[in-house]
């Protein structure tokens, strides 16, 4: 809080990209965001953890933020798991190339969402389905490029290392989970 009793421009900034950020995880999770026409669960082929749109609860899907986001930050990975030296600098390398690649769609993936969801709030519910399995093709295909990544990653990786990404990523998937139900219940005909 500033001196006058306003908040600061920081925390002013701070809330509208704390907003943004939760918008972006749930928005998929809204009730029009459902795996198949009419249904609940899993499409087509797909089995469970299957692609970039994971099922929250009441057959309702949400966009990973891993599909949104990217594979973890080189910082991330030296303070949760202790890359360092050489391992550290090789993945800096793969991941700044694997982002600069992967930019592009993850960026389209954003778009699409917010068709998806300017379609169903005017209404438009066929338009907001064609969309839908529209970007789930999308982050099917992404989130498959994502397990490559992830696949080469932990190859590099010595068991300890393997051990700590695995419970990192557990706890990452869960706060993901718990703020995903959180937001369901928070809004308007959500789920209690």
């Amino acid at each position: 809080m500033s001196i006058a009793g306003r908040p600061s421009k920081l925390t002013t900034a701070a809330v509208w990209l704390g907003l943004t950020l939760a918008l972006l995880v749930g928005i998929a999770g809204s009730s029009f965001a459902q795996s198949a026409p009419g249904g609940y669960g899993p499409g087509p082929g797909q089995g469970p953890g299957g692609g970039g749109l994971r099922h929250g609860g009441g057959g309702h899907q949400r966009m990973s933020r891993e599909t949104l986001e990217g594979p973890p930050s080189p910082a991330i990975l030296h303070d949760s798991i202790g890359l360092s030296g050489e391992q550290l600098q090789l993945y800096a390398r793969r991941h700044s190339n694997y982002t600069a690649e992967t930019g592009p769609v993850r960026d389209s993936l954003r778009t699409s969402m917010q068709a998806m969801r300017a379609a169903f709030e005017n209404g438009d519910r066929s338009e907001a389905r064609s969309r839908h399995d529209a970007l789930e093709r999308q982050s099917q295909e992404l989130a498959k490029r994502d397990k490559e990544f992830e696949k080469v990653l932990k190859e590099g990786l010595t068991k300890d290392q393997q051990k700590r990404y695995d419970k990192w990523k557990d706890a990452r998937d869960k706060a993901e989970r718990e703020q995903h139900q959180h937001m369901r219940r928070s809004t308007p005909g959500g789920n209690p």
